[in-house]
């Protein structure tokens, strides 16, 4: 299927569609590019339209949903670019790829929300990182970075045992959920069980108007968005470091004894293991 298949396919059932409907249509025709990178909330918003509308939409013309229509989306623009993107330099591309995404970010986070998620962090009596896929991976080198410096904090693997733990926590803990798109499912569950249970919330995604900013009593944003066809790219995982590097530098400036005492310490933990 092409870009412009699908275009008609929009178009062909153009008649048949409702008012709010065709308001939607008309918005993504015109942003083909844009749409793999929103959430249906974001684009419900640009278009000025209820998500329910949007989802409707992509039913109506044959798609089991937002997602799928997504994927299809992201499929027709890789076919289109591929033979551009051999004539580039990968080096050059990847590399500017990687700066831009590094200054977008910082001027995204705000320093009001990065001082309260240090605040956060460092009142709370444990601190949980959730995430699943690629950003599961972002939990757990919180985990081992943040140990490092006195916090105590995990990170689970398992949606499972991540709703278990979630639980758990009260108004002393601290949950922190961890999401590119702030709309996958598992994170969003966990995080919803974490807030019930009366834990502070602190989100990292780059999609400010997703389902995961909305239980978030902190937000730290990210330049770098994925499309379907993106899962797991460098690029995405970059930005989250750098928001967890920025944490803990800033962790390492509030308490600077403390942090040097438990750096000193889990080092010497692990120093006779090593050759």
């Amino acid at each position: 299927m092409s870009t412009i298949s699908t275009t008609l396919k929009i178009k062909s059932y153009y008649n048949s569609l409702t008012k709010t409907e065709k308001k939607a249509a008309d918005y993504i025709v015109a942003n083909l590019n844009d749409i793999i990178y929103c959430s249906v909330t974001e684009l419900a918003e640009k278009a000025d339209v209820g998500e329910t509308t949007v989802l409707r939409l992509c039913r109506k013309i044959g798609f089991s949903g937002f997602q799928d229509f997504k994927l299809a989306l992201a499929q027709e623009s890789v076919m289109m670019a591929s033979e551009e993107e051999i004539e580039q330099s990968i080096i050059k591309k990847t590399t500017s790829m990687h700066l831009k995404v590094l200054e977008e970010s910082r001027q995204l986070l705000d320093e009001e929300q990065v001082g309260k998620a240090v605040q956060a962090i460092l009142s709370s009596q444990n601190t949980l990182f959730f995430g699943v896929g690629s950003s599961g991976l972002t939990a757990l080198e919180a985990v081992n970075v943040f140990t490092r410096i006195g916090i105590k904090c995990d990170a689970k693997q398992d949606s499972h045992f991540q709703a278990m733990s979630a639980s758990l926590l009260n108004e002393n803990d601290c949950a922190v959920g961890i999401s590119v798109s702030g709309s996958t499912k598992d994170t969003i569950h966990n995080i919803e069980i974490a807030k019930k249970a009366g834990a502070r919330i602190i989100c990292i995604t780059s999609n400010s108007k997703s389902p995961i900013t909305k239980l978030a009593d902190i937000v730290l944003l990210t330049s770098s968005k994925e499309g379907p066809l993106e899962g797991s790219s460098i690029v995405s995982k970059m930005a989250q470091l750098s928001v967890l590097d920025i944490l803990h530098s800033a962790i390492i400036n509030k308490r600077e004894d403390i942090a040097q005492t438990a750096r000193k310490a889990t080092a010497k933990a692990v120093t006779h293991k090593m050759y």
